[in-house]
């Protein structure tokens, strides 16, 4: 009988691919967008509503640390930024915040060991 090998997760490629969804899941992008617009009297974001599933503005091209964490309750821009840099492991609850707001699967995040 074979023997059974677990798998093992990066956490700095990981981080990687959570910095890289962060600077280019439109997803993800359109609803910080979106929030931020929400809770802010400025210019800097789009116009909102409907218009956010058409949506060509690109926030100069990606959302801060910043914009994700004000976006999601219990999140601090230093936390994202570790969780980028594998500076601290990012727990599963909050992996599935990312799914659920890029609407990615989890195995699309996670980065394991070759």
């Amino acid at each position: 009988m074979e023997q059974i090998c677990g798998k093992s997760i990066d956490w700095v490629r990981t981080g990687k691919n959570l910095e890289y969804l962060r600077r280019h899941n439109v997803k993800l992008i359109k609803k910080v967008c979106a929030y931020c617009r929400s809770r802010e009297d400025s210019k800097t974001y789009c116009e909102g509503g409907k218009k956010c599933d058409t949506c060509t503005f690109d926030m100069d091209n990606h959302i801060s640390r910043s914009e994700l964490a004000r976006t999601v309750v219990g999140w601090s821009d230093s936390q994202v930024a570790n969780w980028e840099d594998a500076r601290s492991v990012i727990s599963i609850e909050d992996l599935f915040i990312y799914c659920q707001l890029c609407e990615i699967t989890l195995e699309d995040i996670l980065i394991f060991d070759k």
